[in-house]
């Protein structure tokens, strides 16, 4: 299992990418769980995992929602424009800078 830790010194954006990230891990984890469910014909462990597992993918996606408002917010320019390709006054990073940025730093924040 590989997870993210979140830090008293992450910004808002990185503690909810752990957040997703985590989730992210625990279905795979599901996935691994139901195979193993099906392969010992256990009726109970697959209903359970099955269940949880839905909950985990509507957990992720309002995850990844809010991720990425997170990043837009900080993006944004005075009238509210999110600049997906490039920054809109040559300084600020755009949309998805930051998106790749913040995704390669939060591999200092995996754990084993």
């Amino acid at each position: 299992m590989c997870i993210m830790e979140i830090h008293e010194n992450a910004t808002r954006s990185t503690m909810i990418q752990a957040i997703a990230h985590n989730l992210s891990t625990i279905d795979r984890d599901l996935d691994m769980l139901l195979t193993v469910a099906l392969s010992r014909h256990d009726v109970q462990l697959r209903q359970f995992a099955g269940s949880v597992q839905t909950k985990v993918h509507a957990a992720y996606a309002d995850a990844l929602a809010e991720y990425g408002i997170s990043l837009a917010e900080v993006t944004e320019d005075l009238e509210g424009h999110i600049h997906h390709d490039h920054p809109h006054n040559g300084s600020e990073r755009s949309f998805i800078q930051l998106l790749d940025e913040t995704t390669k730093l939060a591999q200092a924040d995996e754990t084993r």
